[in-house]
């Protein structure tokens, strides 16, 4: 139950980051390098993240809390290096301290403690570049380094024993997860900002940068409303709130792995699945997703975020809209030189196909990106009715 409270406490504190980092904020962070106005916005910006997950924390005994307090810290360090989490660490662990409680002293400590891991493990790792997964793995580290440090310096060793019995495992995990996410939002961020640059300094023919320019970006509050559905979960249903992280974690860590314009039918089809997984888990009985997939093809090179965009446009316009929801069905075959896409549903069409074509952002951008790719031949196919509609178009095999 504890880790339940603590997940729900983790998705706000998430959700509040992420709203801030949709302001003229973000441009502090996702720079290669931080000047001294950059460096005191992060301090207190991840300060007041901080202070805030200690009074969102829950009270186990004496005023000791399990509280969210290191996610500020620990992604402090890890973005802008010793100087800004240690920083942030002395502030939020001065705040911990006036709180009292047994163990007042060592959470102060290990605050200071852990925005220095969090610059550690940036500078050990500086290889990889801004890793979630570096970030979340120095979360766990920290967390074990506090558990340490509250043995020792909490005054009362068998008390502090049975407090890190209760919370242990649930700030271990709640907290990694929650450094995973935040620094995956930069990390996302920095890298549409990365191309943005280099669209600009390139130059190049119009074709190429139109054809950057028209590839199916992340809808905006999509993070908001999985959080959201998470956090709802988090009461009813733990181990259901569980796999909603994990397939959050898998899309977005899709995302972030694509490179150029293309990878492959298997790993567009997964980028789907995740997103699927929480739009079905988001509207419940309303929605269903059914894949009928050739494996034959999984392993074709396939343009990335062709199927989503149009999945996404299926459920918000045709089964949405539809009081009793309904299906949608993806469907990819083997038609001879040619791979056949399909993606249907049973909910109420459109008003208008053609215009949904030439206004639908969504649709737009999928029939544009395909011609630039492939040329004026391959073109998408709508054909809709009030029993629902179909969007389908062809890519060739060998490219």
């Amino acid at each position: 139950m504890l880790m339940l409270d603590m997940l729900e406490r983790m998705s706000l504190i998430t959700i509040f980051t992420y709203i801030i980092f949709q302001t003229d904020i973000i441009k502090h962070l996702v720079k290669d390098e931080y000047d001294k106005k950059d460096k005191i916005i992060m301090i207190v910006l991840f300060t007041i993240l901080s202070i805030t997950g200690t009074y969102f924390g829950i009270y186990i005994t004496d005023n000791s809390l399990a509280n969210s307090r290191p996610i500020g810290t620990i992604v402090a360090g890890y973005l802008g290096g010793p100087v800004v989490g240690v920083t942030v660490g002395i502030i939020s662990g001065l705040h911990r301290y006036t709180l009292g409680g047994f163990t007042a002293l060592a959470c102060s400590i290990s605050t200071v403690v852990e925005g220095a891991i969090g610059a550690g493990f940036r500078r050990i790792f500086k290889d990889k570049g801004l890793s979630p997964i570096i970030a979340g793995l120095s979360a766990v580290v920290s967390e074990i380094t506090q558990m340490i440090i509250i043995l020792i310096f909490s005054g009362d060793l068998e008390t502090a024993i049975l407090l890190e019995e209760k919370i242990a495992a649930s700030m271990i995990i709640i907290n990694s997860v929650g450094v995973f996410l935040i620094v995956m939002v930069v990390d996302r961020s920095k890298k549409l900002v990365d191309g943005q640059v280099k669209l600009v300094k390139l130059k190049e023919e119009n074709k190429i940068a139109e054809l950057k320019a028209l590839k199916a970006q992340i809808e905006p509050h999509f993070l908001f409303n999985s959080l959201n559905v998470i956090g709802a979960y988090c009461r009813t249903d733990g181990e259901k709130a569980r796999n909603l992280i994990l397939n959050l974690s898998d899309y977005f860590r899709g995302t972030l792995e694509i490179e150029g314009d293309f990878s492959t039918l298997q790993k567009e089809l997964s980028l789907v699945k995740a997103y699927v997984s929480i739009e079905e888990a988001r509207f419940s009985n309303r929605l269903k997703v059914e894949f009928f997939i050739d494996n034959t093809l999984l392993d074709i090179k396939f343009p990335i975020l062709i199927i989503q965009p149009i999945v996404e446009n299926a459920i918000k316009h045709g089964i949405l809209k539809k009081i009793e929801g309904g299906t949608v069905k993806v469907i990819v075959s083997n038609k001879e030189n040619d791979v056949y896409v399909e993606i249907c549903d049973d909910g109420i069409g459109f008003e208008n196909a053609n215009n949904s074509v030439s206004t639908g952002l969504g649709l737009k951008n999928v029939r544009n990106r395909l011609k630039l790719l492939y040329g004026e031949k391959y073109d998408i196919n709508i054909i809709s009715s009030n029993k629902g509609s179909s969007v389908s178009f062809y890519i060739p095999k060998n490219i």
